[in-house]
């Protein structure tokens, strides 16, 4: 499965969303964006403990949405500039991941 675009990226995130809250979500409150961060740039809380930032390459493309849930709620998919490694998949409240799925390469 190669997921490049970022409407691919949302649609995965509202799927993980669906299972881990167990209801539906809208998909028109689910609004965000895509942007390359530098390694340093990432925010550690987003990565679940067995992976570290320097496990990361320099440049990685973040995928964020809110999610509609609540107002603190947000999905995020860190993956590489070619899109064929999804690093990390997860869903943050507040200031906690408390959903993540870690990820796979497509060669």
């Amino acid at each position: 499965m190669k997921i490049i675009d970022e409407q691919m990226w949302k649609q995965a995130l509202i799927v993980a969303a669906r299972n881990y809250y167990q209801k539906p979500i809208d998909s028109s409150k689910v609004v965000g964006e895509a942007i390359v961060f530098e390694r340093n740039e990432i925010d550690d809380t987003l990565l679940p403990e067995s992976l570290s930032l320097v496990d990361l390459p320099e440049q990685v493309i973040g995928y964020s949405y809110t999610l509609g849930v609540t107002g603190d709620t947000f999905g995020y998919a860190i993956v590489n500039l070619e899109c064929t490694t999804l690093y990390v998949m997860g869903i943050i409240e507040g200031d906690q991941l408390v959903w993540h799925q870690e990820g796979w390469e497509n060669a």
